[in-house]
């Protein structure tokens, strides 16, 4: 068994372990071309046996925005997968550490995640921490309350050449201001805008609405597409809304209006949306909107608690003792103590007496702010020593808004 990071040649063989694992079509030669790009061979890891690959991870370099609209570099694990012939001989648990490892020596204090399964990673110290709704409304009953936000400007519909030189920027602006996004890289870029076929599912190729304000500059858009259908001479299509964007509540609002509208569909859905998204607040009749599903989207695991809870800040000045156990990495836990608020943080070792304990896979969880302290410990994964000490927690963890991640990776 040789564990090791691969080659530049040998990121083809990484992506075909890829799709043995996952039992999926290899990819067309543009999006082969767009993986050499996104992936970096430094920082992937990978198992041989009898020098045949047999098991495939890799990290990205991310940038994180944490609660209080700062950053912190993050590693993003993907690609990760063994084929199906050599499974349960310990591969995974290696390169998981062979991740955090590498990940620790550049000092990004935050690994991330987006799990196949969720059951999976929580024994390497990963733990929930954002989720996502999915939504569907029928157009005619998706009228505004009359004090319903609205930014004024307008809105352009443009193709996909002309977006892309638009719609990153909005994105970056927009992912400074939500907790829990990272920044999308170049050549997830290139994929999205090239839209291919496999991303159309039966609907239209991609339309890109972009908003401007009332200044000319875009500070949003909505990439959406449209599947027709009729009945009885009845126009009966439906809008998929993949991606809404905008760095202001009355600018998603006005794209919204423009969505709600598009001629001859009757239906409009949207897969990926925060939990605390205010659609549903600003609708005339919100029971219209439906709930399709309610998912996990996110996961994270501190590598360096201190760093990564000094790097956000809290809805209120507090302090705050975590007793940590890391059961993957028992250096990484310890005690710890955290004083911050909403206008920067500390955190250090110490041996005083713990407020609360908790896992690693907990402390991922309570991280970006996505779930209350009292609520792990009503569920048996927190307990507190010191009577206030939840209360406490869940007033200084507290992220508004809530964490969103807008990007697969």
């Amino acid at each position: 068994m040789e564990l090791r990071a691969v080659a530049a040649d040998e990121i083809d063989e990484l992506v075909r372990v890829d799709n043995w694992a996952f039992s999926s079509a290899p990819p067309d030669a543009e999006r082969m071309a767009e993986i050499r790009r996104f992936l970096e061979p430094e920082r992937t890891r990978v198992v041989f046996e009898g020098g045949r690959m047999v098991a495939a991870s890799a990290s990205l370099t991310f940038e994180l925005t944490v609660p209080g609209r700062t950053v912190t570099p993050a590693a993003g694990i993907t690609y990760v997968g063994v084929i199906p012939t050599h499974r349960r001989r310990g591969h995974l648990t290696r390169m998981m550490g062979a991740l955090l490892d590498d990940a620790a020596e550049r000092e990004e204090p935050v690994a991330v995640l987006l799990a196949s399964e969720s059951v999976i990673y929580g024994r390497f110290g990963y733990g929930l921490a954002s989720s996502h709704v999915s939504t569907e409304i029928a157009s005619r009953y998706a009228g505004f309350r009359p004090e319903a936000p609205s930014a004024g400007g307008r809105i352009e519909l443009l193709d996909g050449e002309a977006a892309g030189k638009v719609v990153p920027g909005v994105l970056d602006a927009a992912r400074r201001l939500q907790p829990g996004d990272i920044r999308r890289p170049d050549a997830a870029w290139e994929n999205i805008l090239r839209d291919p076929e496999q991303a159309r599912d039966g609907y239209s190729t991609v339309f890109y609405a972009v908003h401007e304000s009332t200044a000319g500059e875009a500070d949003g858009y909505a990439a959406y597409r449209v599947k027709h259908t009729w009945e009885n001479g009845l126009a009966d299509g439906r809008v998929r809304v993949d991606e809404l964007v905008a760095t202001s509540t009355a600018a998603e609002a006005d794209l919204w209006r423009y969505l709600f509208s598009v001629d001859l569909t009757e239906t409009v859905e949207c897969e990926i949306r925060p939990v605390d998204d205010p659609l549903r607040w600003m609708l005339a009749d919100p029971r219209r909107l439906r709930f399709t599903m309610v998912a996990d989207y996110l996961f994270s695991r501190l590598i360096d608690v201190p760093a990564a809870l000094a790097a956000r800040r809290y809805a209120v000045d507090g302090a705050l003792v975590l007793e940590v156990h890391d059961a993957f990495r028992p250096g990484a836990g310890g005690r710890f103590r955290l004083d911050g608020g909403p206008h920067g943080a500390e955190c250090r070792r110490t041996t005083d007496e713990p407020d609360l304990s908790l896992s690693a896979e907990d402390l991922g969880a309570l991280y970006l702010g996505g779930v209350r302290a009292s609520t792990l410990a009503a569920a048996g994964r927190v307990t507190e020593h010191r009577p206030g000490a939840l209360g406490r927690a869940d007033a200084m963890l507290l992220s508004t808004p809530a964490p969103f991640c807008r990007t697969h990776f």
